[in-house]
């Protein structure tokens, strides 16, 4: 079990958390004091392994694309303390491109629209808290394979500004963009550090770099509008 230090009776709703980024984010706001609500689409492993039967830790399965206006008032009904953050990192990750314009209206639904509406229906309903979005670090270079998704997670970086714009005083907005964090499952192990010749920094990041960035814009309560690259420098 994670230490809960200082709790917080405040939840955290973290999308597409049951593995990879998503659950190192969930296993942050637990060590800050959050009770933790993980969403998933279709397995909760290995969160439920990880976390058992922890009563900090709630798990709802939804498909987001289908109504996320539900999915929130389905959220809000469940025994937790009230929400305080969303941390919007459900997303896809598929090779297209703008000559498929149905794939890029696919992509564009999850990576951009979903976190837009969830969004808003938690600023509808919370007093105050913040929002948290992941977006990427590598999405400005034009590129054929990825062309949708890139396109998908810069329209995020713009939502995120003007989100933090429309909701401040009472909720911060803001984003990370991670950069060469986590392998992608057809990667392998030396593809992925080969990554590392195109980084600034010379090496690839872990996911203790996410957690640090989304501890930071958590704790820090006069940031709002800002996306983080948390990327060794990739973006340059």
């Amino acid at each position: 079990m994670i230490p809960n230090l200082c709790p917080k009776n405040k939840s955290v709703l973290i999308t597409g958390a049951a593995d990879r980024l998503g659950l190192e984010m969930a296993k942050e706001c637990l060590g800050l004091g959050y009770h933790a609500v993980i969403h998933y689409r279709t397995s909760a492993d290995p969160a439920q392994a990880l976390f058992g039967e922890d009563g900090r830790v709630t798990f709802i399965q939804a498909d987001l694309t289908e109504s996320p206006e539900r999915f929130m008032d389905e959220t809000r009904a469940l025994p937790i303390p009230p929400l305080e953050g969303l941390v919007n990192n459900a997303s896809a990750f598929e090779p297209g491109n703008m000559s498929d314009p149905a794939h890029f209206c696919d992509l564009l639904t999850i990576n951009t629209l979903v976190p837009l509406k969830l969004s808003a229906e938690f600023a509808k309903s919370a007093e105050s808290g913040w929002i948290v979005n992941i977006t990427d670090a590598h999405t400005r270079p034009k590129n054929k394979k990825y062309q949708n998704y890139r396109a998908s997670k810069r329209f995020l970086d713009e939502i995120t500004e003007q989100m933090a714009f429309l909701y401040a005083p009472l909720i911060r907005v803001n984003a990370i963009a991670p950069g060469a964090i986590l392998p992608v499952a057809s990667e392998s192990a030396r593809q992925f550090e080969e990554l590392s010749r195109s980084i600034p920094l010379c090496r690839t990041g872990s996911p203790g770099n996410i957690r640090s960035a989304l501890r930071f814009l958590i704790e820090n309560d006069y940031i709002t509008g800002a996306v983080i690259p948390v990327d060794g420098g990739l973006h340059l």
